[in-house]
């Protein structure tokens, strides 16, 4: 563990997970994403896809296009990952970051925009801006419906906002005479468009690939690193750093691991959340190559060890398969953290008639592993043969393996589940 502030995040304890290679409104790579801190709904901002056509214009733009003029998505989901809605955002910029505010009920969210190309023709923000989630609403910059733009200053290029909800500021990030700045706001007056900085922070950050930043009770976290590649094999090089706002200093330094299954597996996003009154630090890969890409947000707990065991995700249920039944107690699994290293249990038992390797049901998104996780469980003794294997895989399903129509496995007990889950 390594803390050194006092309600800093620990960066380099285990890795559980919010959602697991799920699709979004559209094909492209996730940029950014943020939580409402009501309903617990996740916004995912991406450029938008190529080849679509909204109103008001007379061609489908290609990618190409759609970058250069910065044309993004907003696509919003379920805790579960099911898509609940979506906005299209025209010459907003690249979605690098996101602030999801609740107010009274509405989601406000807060993105960059006044779109300016760089010098790949890549729009990128010139202003910051927020605006009501309307589901199926089509957002132009200069648009009423979001308020007036603000920059920190007018030659500040590549502005981002984030939300720190332990301090009630917005929090700007910008590049300006040759530097990269963060800026704190508080944010109930920057709602109502006065914008006074608290503080700018310059700290020296190791330069690698930018992909995101969040902020929380004193530190600022920020994500780096690429997808997996010839040149960036396993275990990648994807990097978290905390930062004390106090002072500019690093306090920690940690490559991530997490989700070594994941294909493609590029570092997109960073948010907190506090849930059940523990803050946890949130970070996104975007997955799938050559796509459809995928959505895989990951989480880092604050919360304590107890006698060196850290629940990850408390006992959550596991829906059962057609034809499966429950033996006794109803099948759950548990995310725990066990002197550092992140296991996956199970409990209950099943029951049926299993001639043959079968699923028996469907992880949640927060129990599936990018790697599979298996162990040998208890079954009917039937000539001699009384263990089978379950297998928690990477596609949600858990399946049971050593039925045969000669010897039909009739119940399994999952108790003695537990394997490393990655």
């Amino acid at each position: 563990m390594s803390v050194s502030v006092e309600g800093q995040i620990d960066i380099t304890g285990p890795v559980g997970k919010l959602l697991h290679r799920r699709p979004l409104k559209n094909s492209t790579v996730m940029q950014s994403f943020g939580i409402d801190p009501v309903s617990g709904d996740i916004f995912v901002l991406q450029i938008m896809q190529g080849g679509i056509q909204l109103s008001g214009e007379s061609t489908a733009p290609d990618w190409a296009q759609r970058t250069a003029h910065g044309d993004l998505c907003v696509t919003r989901l379920s805790e579960s990952g099911t898509i609940t809605g979506h906005m299209y955002l025209r010459g907003f910029g690249h979605g690098v970051n996101l602030g999801v505010e609740n107010r009274a009920g509405a989601v406000w969210l807060w993105t960059e925009t006044a779109s300016l190309p760089n010098s790949k023709n890549e729009g990128y923000g010139s202003a910051v801006t927020n605006f009501e989630f309307r589901s199926g609403t089509v957002l132009d910059y200069g648009s009423s419906l979001h308020t007036p733009p603000y920059t920190p200053d007018p030659a500040a290029r590549f502005i981002t906002p984030t939300l720190d909800r332990s301090a009630n500021e917005l929090v700007l990030r910008f590049y300006l005479n040759g530097g990269t700045h963060w800026e704190r706001y508080d944010l109930a007056k920057a709602a109502t468009g006065v914008w006074e900085p608290i503080q700018r922070l310059t700290p020296a950050l190791p330069a690698a690939v930018f992909q995101g930043y969040a902020s929380h009770s004193g530190v600022l976290y920020t994500l780096q690193g690429e997808a997996f590649s010839a040149t960036n094999p396993l275990p990648g090089n994807t990097y978290i750093t905390a930062i004390e706002w106090a002072t500019g200093a690093i306090l920690d330094r940690q490559l991530m691991t997490a989700g070594p299954g994941l294909e493609y597996r590029e570092p997109e996003g960073m948010t907190v959340s506090v849930r059940n009154g523990v803050p946890h630090l949130h970070f996104g890969f975007a997955c799938e190559d050559p796509g459809p890409r995928t959505c895989t947000l990951m989480s880092l707990f604050a919360a304590p060890e107890t006698d060196g065991v850290k629940v990850l995700t408390d006992w959550t249920p596991i829906s059962l398969a057609a034809g499966v039944t429950t033996d006794q107690n109803a099948p759950k699994g548990r995310l725990i953290s066990i002197a550092g290293t992140t296991t996956l249990q199970l409990s209950g038992g099943v029951k049926g008639t299993f001639d043959a390797d079968t699923v028996i049901g469907t992880l949640p998104d927060a129990l599936t592993p990018s790697t599979t996780a298996r162990a040998n469980v208890p079954r009917n003794n039937n000539d001699g043969y009384c263990v089978a294997r379950v297998e928690a895989g990477t596609d949600r399903e858990l399946r049971l393996f050593g039925g045969r129509t000669t010897n039909a496995i009739t119940w399994v007990q999952l108790d003695s589940f537990s394997a490393v889950w990655r």
